[in-house]
């Protein structure tokens, strides 16, 4: 692995590039675990992921910054349409342009606080965040208002646990010199996919039962 990986370096592939593909299955098995074992719902599987990325790329602070104000702004616009009788697709366009240009408000923040690293950020980083907005919408319509708060909370605290993860070089440096880990990830997956026991969440909100048993 050691010649292919030196092989797409020295072909223009960056480093980084590599370490976000071997890192990927090793965060996926840290979500699953979260959600299998720990009880985190959060916003699904893959959205969680894709933030964790846009955290490490933004950087840790301005990415929960432009996570929260995402929603923030996406839960006041909503309110503000409330009354405005238009089809969802429609609505949800106004809701997603509106909030992507506050961001403009974030940039004038980055540079106020001289944070060259978020003004320089990938828009793509920064856009990627504010999609969360549409299952934030979603989950208020469907489940309310309250449920929605706490799957971003279990989404921005899985997101948060894995930047951890992605920013600590040691481990990023032993799963590229070592990829077969990534079988043992796999393995771990397949595991947790059998696993039919109680969660940890659920042993907490059961207690009471579980004791009286």
């Amino acid at each position: 692995m050691d010649i292919f990986f030196s092989y797409l370096m020295n072909n223009g592939v960056p480093r980084e590039t590599i370490d976000i593909l071997l890192m990927f299955p090793i965060m996926a098995g840290f979500i699953v675990a979260a959600r299998q074992i720990v009880g985190f719902k959060a916003f699904g599987i893959y959205t969680p992921l894709i933030i964790t990325f846009a955290l490490t790329e933004i950087g840790f602070k301005y990415g929960v910054s432009i996570f929260i104000v995402s929603l923030v702004v996406a839960s006041i616009v909503r309110y503000l349409l409330r009354k405005i009788r238009i089809l969802y697709l429609p609505k949800m366009a106004l809701i997603l342009s509106i909030t992507a240009l506050s961001m403009f408000l974030s940039l004038v923040w980055g540079i106020f606080s001289d944070s060259t690293v978020f003004v320089q950020a990938s828009i793509y980083q920064i856009l990627i965040i504010i999609t969360l907005v549409e299952k934030f919408i979603n989950a208020q319509m469907e489940k309310g208002y309250r449920t929605a708060v706490v799957l971003s909370i279990e989404t921005l605290i899985l997101a948060s646990l894995g930047n951890l993860i992605m920013t600590t070089t040691q481990l990023r440096d032993l799963v590229f010199y070592n990829p077969w880990i990534i079988l043992i990830v796999f393995a771990g997956i397949i595991f947790l996919g059998r696993y039919e026991g109680l969660r940890i969440s659920e042993y907490i909100r059961f207690r009471k039962i579980i004791s009286n048993q």
